[in-house]
């Protein structure tokens, strides 16, 4: 057979293609993964073995997902010195066609089921399949190495090549001695037929037999045992009772000894009392001791304070009075400077009106712009109240669309889908619930369908149909369909809630309202700033208030407009506020002129100005040396005083620490005087002392006496009588068993069912000694038959090892060799004079070996009509770049003498082999 072209449309991942290949030669196939190398030979292996018609799995994998196609291959190929053309559609318009041109010329035709039974009938006569199969490497298989023994064109080659018959004797007489064998034996050795049956019956009449004279020992046995447990028992009492004396000894012991340590925890007692005692007096000296010192400490601090308050007091009273003189002399040119300060004001005054009054000319312009920016501030500011949506909830309205339509989607999946359509007159019923439209229907399920009304539902929870008084149909979907409608509704529901929350219908409404939104903002953004511009100086309305009061202008107007609510800034959503801010401003000035003033006045009153504070600065540098003088006696004072009064505050914290530390020594004493403390708590010491030589006593009583141990002697005694009553216990408990067990034996009649199964046995092994000596014979003339095949095998594989070895030295070098065993596979390689078991080769190793022994079978096939092609899946994964080299070559040598076919995902791999046909595969 030679594969000559395959063309794959809506094969799997493959669209449309067509692979072109050589007749004779090594081609190489390259593209990407998943770009469907692999499926050209799935794709040839389907054509041959499934009809169009097939609902097998594997042709519904071979459909793309989702597309209503039909998996169409093409093959054309020669086989049995014919060239066919063949071409089959599955699952959608399905065709099978077969075209045949015979050497002569003359072509026939097939089509449908004859086409395929046409094509499948000759694949099957020019084709073996063990050979098909053994030179077809799929991706994943190229470290298995073939077992060719059963392909029979490759029998017939080495057959003929080796020039020895297969068989070693005539074929009625192996049949023959075949089949007396397998009456006996299987083919693996084992007993089978009558004769294993009768193995059987002897092992199950020897075992009857062992049985009942197991029995009969096991009465002896228990005679035995009740005789031993009897003695057993009378020793374990007499120890028994040897042990509860000795118990008792020792309960005794531990009465005696419980009174002392008794003694010995009260004497304990009291020591840890004492102790107690011992360490209150001894805390109570302690701070007694505490006490004087600080007594002691605070009277001299307190001496030290008094006369530094002493000595503060005197400076401070001096200070005094140099503060006094020099705050004198500063009144007197106080005086002065306010006779000059009030012509300075004047003046000023008179400037100051002037100046007041073109500054109110220009802030009543700025007035007018600053209403109508805070207008528009309003304005947007109520825009934006009104709108909710923002950046976040906008965001979470989308993601809730999303997970509805992907819930539906996954419902609409998952569920479900059902079409009803009414064809008669009688009424069609619909009723349920988790139902909903499909995406033809519109609207809600109906409750009744129309005359030729039809309706498509998506069941995820339960749809009746009925039609009244003949048919009710009730459709459930499964647990799955609850968990996806649960989902959608979870999906609609959280969708509903964010639009109920953004104030919206959808998400389109929610969109324009955050557009809304940003151009409200910005409009907000831009007014504040100009306000902020605006009113960068103040309020330019306050201003003006003040420039209208100052300069005594527009007094009834004020007085009117003066009972009206100030205007709120920067507060959304007030606009009736900034209205009556506007209203009085916008009549405020209608009949308001400035009073003209000489055009020199500005000027002369500016020199009168100048002059009266010039004269001012004069007495202001007076006043300045009199302040700096009056300062520095007041700084000096005020050190003075403060030095005082810390002096003071310190002397006084010093009485209260001494009058606190007295009060507290003296409540000390009248509980307990300084002598009584250092009594008692030597008495306390002495009690410690009295108490831990007591203890001392009682513990040397307690030790002599053995006081601490005779309790765990107790509990250990104890033990030991509970653990000997526990066996004597177990005895009496086996002997009852045992003389019960001889009692059943008496009543069985043991000794005749012996001798009866001992006669049984007797019957049963002269009938399998029988048939076993007819067994043996058959097995004999059986092993000796299969050596003289076995010789003849051995003779026929050489010219499959000698293939094997001349293709691997061109390899691994001349002492390369191989052994076959008795399926032709390879079993052991020897190189360099080391002999391994294929097992124990590396992985690269194997796969060049697996390689090369299928070049060699291809190689002496390639010149018959049964030849096949060689196919590599993606091989070579394991070998360096050395035996890349040496494989590539092999290869390309192997293309001369057949067709040689390699898929790969790695040209690399195959750089090296000469003469190949490269074809690029694109996605």
């Amino acid at each position: 057979m030679r594969l000559h072209s395959l063309t794959l449309r809506d094969f799997r991942g493959v669209k449309d293609r067509t692979v072109r290949l050589p007749a004779l030669g090594t081609t190489v196939v390259v593209g990407d993964n998943e770009v469907g190398k692999s499926s050209l030979v799935e794709a040839f292996g389907l054509i041959f073995d499934f009809p169009d018609d097939s609902k097998s799995t594997r042709i519904r994998d071979i459909q793309p997902v989702g597309q209503d196609v039909g998996p169409t291959v093409t093959a054309e190929l020669t086989l049995g010195g014919r060239e066919l053309i063949y071409t089959k559609r599955w699952l959608k318009n399905r065709s099978t066609e077969l075209a045949i041109v015979a050497a002569d010329g003359r072509r026939t035709a097939w089509t449908g089921r004859e086409a395929h039974n046409e094509a499948e009938r000759l694949f099957h006569e020019y084709v073996d399949p063990v050979l098909w199969q053994t030179l077809m490497v799929s991706q994943g298989q190229s470290l298995i190495l073939p077992s060719p023994a059963d392909a029979e064109p490759l029998i017939a080659a080495v057959t003929a090549e080796s020039g020895t018959p297969v068989d070693g004797a005539s074929m009625p007489l192996v049949s023959a001695v075949e089949h007396e064998y397998l009456r006996y034996w299987t083919r693996g050795g084992r007993a089978t037929g009558d004769y294993a049956r009768s193995e059987k019956t002897v092992t199950a009449a020897e075992l009857q037999a062992a049985h009942a004279l197991k029995a009969m020992e096991d009465v002896q046995q228990d005679i035995r045992r009740a005789e031993r447990l009897t003695l057993d028992l009378a020793d374990v009492d007499n120890r028994l009772a040897d042990h509860l004396s000795t118990v008792e000894e020792v309960r005794e012991r531990k009465q005696a000894t419980d009174e002392i340590l008794l003694r010995r925890d009260t004497v304990r007692s009291k020591a840890e009392t004492a102790r107690a005692r011992l360490v209150n007096h001894t805390r109570t000296r302690e701070e007694r001791e505490r006490l004087l010192d600080e007594v002691e400490r605070f009277t001299k601090i307190d001496v030290e304070l008094a006369e530094r308050r002493a000595d503060a007091d005197t400076v401070a009273k001096a200070a005094t009075e140099t503060v006094q003189a020099a705050e004198a002399a500063l009144a007197e040119v106080i005086d002065l400077k306010d006779i000059r300060r009030t012509d300075v004001q004047d003046a000023e005054r008179r400037v100051s009106r002037l100046v007041d009054e073109a500054e109110l000319e220009r802030l009543i312009g700025q007035q007018t712009e600053l209403i109508d920016v805070r207008s528009r501030i309003v304005t947007a500011a109520a825009v934006l109240d009104k709108i909710k949506v923002d950046d976040g909830l906008f965001a979470a309205l989308e993601d809730a669309r999303s997970a509805v339509v992907e819930a539906r989607a996954a419902l609409a999946a998952g569920v479900p889908e059902v079409v009803v359509r009414r064809l008669g007159a009688e009424p069609v019923e619909l009723s349920g619930k988790g139902v909903e439209s499909g995406q033809k229907s519109t609207g809600r399920m109906p409750k009744e369908l129309g005359f030729d009304e039809s309706a498509e539902l998506l069941v995820s929870g339960e749809l009746t149909i009925g039609v009244p008084g003949q048919l009710e149909v009730t459709i459930r979907a499964g647990g799955e369909a609850a968990t996806l409608r649960s989902r959608v509704d979870d999906a609609v529901r959280r969708e509903r809630e964010l639009l109920k929350k953004a104030g919206v219908k959808d998400v389109a409404a929610a969109r324009e309202q955050l557009r809304r939104a940003d151009t409200a903002s910005a409009e907000l953004q831009e007014a504040r700033r100009t306000e902020r511009s605006l009113t960068s100086a103040g309020d330019p309305g306050e201003r003006i208030a003040v420039l209208t009061a100052r300069l005594g202008i527009g007094d009834e107007d004020g007085e009117q407009g003066g009972s009206k609510q100030a205007a709120v800034e920067g507060v959304p959503g007030q606009m009736s506020l900034f209205e009556e801010f506007v209203s009085p401003l916008d009549t405020l000035f209608d009949d308001f002129e400035l009073p003209e003033a000489p055009a020199d006045d500005l000027g002369a009153a500016q020199r009168v100005l100048d002059d009266v504070r010039a004269e001012l600065a004069g007495v202001e540098r007076l006043l300045t040396d009199a302040e700096f003088a009056a300062a520095q006696a007041r700084k000096a004072a005020d050190e003075d005083r403060s030095e005082a009064q810390q002096a003071r505050a310190r002397s006084e914290i010093a009485e209260e620490r001494l009058a606190a530390a007295i009060d507290s020594l003296s409540s000390a004493r009248k509980a307990l005087d300084d002598a009584a403390v250092s009594a008692a708590e030597a008495d306390a010491m002495a009690e410690v002392e009295a108490v831990l030589e007591e203890l001392t006593a009682v513990q040397e009583q307690a030790d002599a006496a053995g006081a601490d141990q005779v309790a765990g002697e107790l509990v250990d005694a104890l033990a030991v009588a509970t653990r000997m009553q526990g066996e004597r216990d177990t005895l009496r408990d086996a002997l009852r068993t045992t003389e019960g067990r001889l009692e059943q034996s008496g009543r069985d009649g043991l000794a005749t069912r012996r001798d009866m199964a001992e006669l049984e046995l007797a019957d049963v092994r002269s009938e399998h000694e029988r048939l076993e000596r007819r067994a043996e014979a058959a097995r004999r003339v059986y092993e000796t038959l299969g050596r003289h095949r076995a010789e003849a095998q051995t003779k026929y594989s050489e010219p499959l090892q000698t293939r094997i070895e001349a293709l691997g030295r061109s390899v691994y070098g001349p002492s390369f060799k191989i052994w076959l065993d008795d399926d032709l596979a390879v079993a052991e390689r020897e190189l360099d004079g080391i002999r391994l078991p294929i097992e124990a080769l590396s992985t690269g190793a194997q796969e060049q070996l697996a390689i090369i022994t299928r070049l060699a079978i291809s190689h002496l096939v390639s010149t018959g009509d049964g030849s096949v092609p060689v196919i590599f899946d993606d091989a070579l994964g394991w070998s360096d770049k050395a035996r890349l080299r040496d494989m590539g070559a092999l290869l390309g040598r192997a293309g001369d003498h057949g067709q040689v076919i390699i898929l790969t995902c790695m040209p690399d791999r195959y750089e090296y082999v000469p003469k190949a046909t490269f074809i690029k595969l694109d996605g």
